[in-house]
Formats: structure tokens, sequence, C-alpha cells
């Protein structure tokens, strides 16, 4: 319903009170329209919010299917390990017991004795047993040896990494060797070892 305001009579109270009511009603309408489009833009904001979420879920649920796939996964893997080191100790044990069968045909293998001269200072020198086995019943040929040599052979036992102390001092024609030969019990023959 609109006013014609050419028509109204300005000495009229009612028609006062009629234009007030008037405008009051379209500032309420004026004002309910701003609320309404204000929640308008609220629901949008909502289903926007909601869309979002609904989005963060299905990502959020597809790596929970991915770590579930990772985490099967990872459990194979680890039955695969088990499944070799099984299988490796089944070799392991085999391996073990054909050792056994050739050393019962072959005999015994040998200890593993490896030999260096290391120079201590001046004179002063050490023979090292750098095998992974005690070497026994230890010697140097001194026969072949034209200075002053002294040391406590032979020994009757020398670890692995152990050493004994030995002293190779030139005296006029006598020059030091250049090697030391030596033996030890399950290797009969004499060896060189290279002296610095």
């Amino acid at each position: 319903m609109t006013i014609d305001w050419s028509t109204l009579d300005w000495a009229d109270p009612p028609a006062w009170i009629a234009a007030v009511i008037s405008l009051g009603a379209g500032a309420i309408a004026l004002r309910a329209l701003r609320h309404s489009r204000m929640s308008a833009e609220a629901s949008t904001r909502s289903a926007d919010a909601s869309t979002e979420s609904a989005e963060s879920a299905k990502i959020s649920a597809q790596a929970a299917v991915r770590q579930a796939a990772a985490a099967e996964r990872q459990v194979e893997l680890a039955e695969a390990a088990l499944k070799l080191a099984e299988e490796s100790a089944a070799r392991s044990s085999s391996t073990t017991k054909t050792e056994l069968v050739t050393e019962s045909l072959t005999g015994p293998k040998p200890p593993y004795v490896a030999w260096w001269v290391e120079h201590q200072q001046n004179q002063g020198y050490r023979l090292r047993n750098i095998g992974t086995d005690t070497a026994r019943n230890v010697e140097v040929d001194r026969s072949r040896i034209k200075c002053v040599f002294r040391g406590d052979f032979p020994v009757a036992e020398l670890p692995p990494n152990a050493s004994v102390k030995i002293l190779l001092s030139p005296m006029l024609n006598a020059t030091k060797p250049g090697e030391l030969w030596v033996r030890w019990e399950g290797h009969p023959g004499w060896m060189a070892v290279p002296v610095p």
C-alpha cells in the first residue's frame, strides 16, 4: 500500500499518525530486510564451511585409507623379512653341517695367523700377530739375522693383536735385516715378515 502525500491534509492528526506509523513500518521493514540479508549471508557461509568440512573429512578418509594400506604393506614386509631370516637360519645350519662334514673328511682348518713388524723407536720393534687365532710356539730364525738380535723366543702363545718386543741393533758391517723369518705350530715352514 502506498500513500499519496499530495492528498494528505497536514492539519489532520490521524494523517500524521498514519504517516509516522507508515515511516516506522518502512524502517522496520528495511531493518528486517537487512537482517534477512545478513542471515542469508551467514547461511551461505555456514554452507561453505559445511562443504569445506565435508572436503576435509573426505581428505581425512583418503589419508586413513592410505595409512591402512601402508600399515598392511609394513606387515607384509615384516613377514617377508621373518621368512628370509628363517631361510637364512636354515641355510646357515646346513652350512655348519657342511663344514663339519668337510672337516671330518679333510681334517680341521689350520688357525689363521698373520704377522706384522712395527717399528717402535730407535732399534726397538714389535712382532705382532694380526691374525684372528692364537699363534703357539712362535720362533724366529736367528741364523738369518746378522746384527744383534734380542727377543724372548720361542713364545709359547701369542693371541690375536698381541705382540712381542724385539731389538735389532746393526753393528759395523752387520745391517738390519729386511725381514724376519718366523714359524709357529701349525705352519712348519719359515715365513718371511718384512721389517720396516
